[in-house]
């Protein structure tokens, strides 16, 4: 199960601590003893070398990497998609958007003691509304609502996801007036803060499948193994961003946008698994499958995401009429991205 990808980014800024305990058990069959000599192994190497590759396969190795780096991701999964850069509505806007977010951590890769890059993958949904306050003679006041819940799957796992947001926009500089606002519009300087909230819970309904190679002097051979039991994975997230930012219009048709800002997070991340398989793997003589024998795992891990983070935020803009087309992307330097796309109607 692949519930983390394997990334080239960097470490965490500043990261929250995790607790972590994983706990892998192998116990060899008389086959799986005479595979380790096959494969030019001791029984005991044997048993070391699938412990090592289960826990990678299942990404339990290093829990307190994968719990901080999910952490992250999760939190990251509601950022663009509750606010508007570039529409500058001077009355309603509402729309839906969808964020994909990648948090990455440890990126040293080190296959002679089975270690691999752990990240932590967040998509995200949701639908915002905004209001510009000119009615109430506040023109440069917008204030932005967004949420969603829906049912979801995680790898292997299944769950939902629940996302809230609340923003307050205040323009410091105003947009470009004119005939040449026309051609190329200043969007002026945007300042926007506010609260968001993302729950995450997913556990196991079906059994966990996983497989990888194992290779010795003597041969190769693929393992595989379907385990059941109780896998629950949770994180929920309390995020205070503050940003600045401004826009280009070229046109009427197109806008581009960008900005920096500043996430103080908050939240928790919690891994409990208790899992028992048996384990098969293809015969080095080129027979059928063999019973190696069986894997007891359990891992339990608690933790939460970075809690300051600065960010960089850019996208473009389609404009026709009333419709809004937006691709956003997300970024903290070397360790955590997201992508968002979304239409919104600017009235």
């Amino acid at each position: 199960m692949k519930l983390a990808l394997c990334l080239s980014a960097g470490a965490l800024l500043v990261a929250a601590p995790a607790l972590a305990d994983t706990n892998i058990s192998i116990v060899l069959t008389p086959e799986g003893q005479q595979l380790a000599s096959d494969l030019g192994k001791s029984s005991a190497e044997l048993e070391g070398d699938l412990e090592r590759e289960l826990g990678e396969a299942l990404q339990l190795a290093r829990v307190d990497d994968f719990i901080r780096a999910f952490g992250d991701a999760t939190s990251f999964s509601n950022r663009g998609v509750g606010v508007d850069y570039a529409s500058n509505s001077k009355s309603l806007i509402f729309g839906v958007a969808g964020n994909l977010a990648v948090a990455a951590e440890d990126l040293d890769f080190d296959a002679d003691q089975g270690e691999y890059p752990v990240a932590g993958i967040a998509p995200n949904l949701t639908v915002m509304a905004g209001l510009n306050f000119s009615k109430w003679n506040l023109p440069k006041l917008t204030v932005f609502g967004n949420g969603f819940y829906r049912k979801a799957d995680l790898g292997q796992l299944d769950g939902s996801i629940t996302n809230v947001g609340l923003h307050a926009q205040v323009r410091l500089i105003d947009e470009t007036t004119g005939k040449s606002a026309s051609v190329v519009k200043w969007g002026g300087i945007d300042v926007t803060g506010g609260v968001e909230w993302t729950r995450w819970t997913f556990g196991l309904e079906r059994p966990l499948e996983s497989s990888f190679p194992l290779t010795g002097s003597g041969g190769s051979t693929e393992v595989s193994t379907a385990a059941t039991g109780r896998f629950d994975l949770s994180s929920q997230a309390l995020v205070f961003p503050l940003e600045a930012t401004t826009s280009l219009r070229f046109f009427h048709l197109l806008s581009v946008f960008g900005g920096a800002g500043i996430d103080v997070q908050s939240g928790t991340t919690k891994a409990d698994a208790s899992l028992n398989g048996d384990l098969t793997a293809t015969d080095t003589g080129g027979g059928g499958d063999i019973d190696v024998g069986t894997a007891s795992v359990t891992a339990n891990g608690e933790g939460g995401p970075s809690k300051g983070r600065l960010r960089f935020l850019a996208g473009v803009q389609f404009n026709l009429s009333k419709l809004r087309i937006f691709l956003q992307a997300n970024a903290i330097p070397l360790d955590t991205a997201s992508v968002a796309f979304g239409l919104r109607v600017a009235l």
